[in-house]
């Protein structure tokens, strides 16, 4: 082997487990998103919780309230959905440079709708 094909070699070697750190990078950022969204999730079903505990105990409650938390609770299950089906993708093609696996800002007012489950 001459040296500029070692060379080559070794550049190409890095340059795949470049790629490879990058990917995984990528998806501990999805995880970590989703690990926040998750913990979005169970805040808001506690509060609705709390609300249908004071319901029930004689205490008034909004109708708007608890519509407004279900309405968050639906939101955040479908941003749960597209992250996990964002990990899934991520853990089937991890592509160079691939935009599809790049994480994205989340918001809690998603225009996604839910996905059957």
């Amino acid at each position: 082997m001459t040296k500029s094909t070692l060379f080559d070699r070794l550049n190409q070697e890095l340059e795949a487990f470049g790629k490879k750190a990058q990917a995984a990078l990528d998806e501990g950022k999805l995880q970590i998103e989703l690990l926040r969204v998750r913990r979005r999730q169970d805040h808001a079903a506690r509060e609705l919780g709390l609300i249908f505990h004071r319901r029930e105990r004689g205490s008034p409650v909004e109708a708007r309230r608890i519509e407004a938390l279900m309405l968050r609770l639906d939101d955040l299950q479908s941003e749960i959905a597209r992250l996990e089906q964002q990990i899934a993708q991520s853990r089937r093609a991890p592509g160079p440079g691939s935009a599809q696996n790049a994480p994205t800002t989340v918001s809690s007012e998603s225009t996604e709708p839910p996905t059957g489950d």
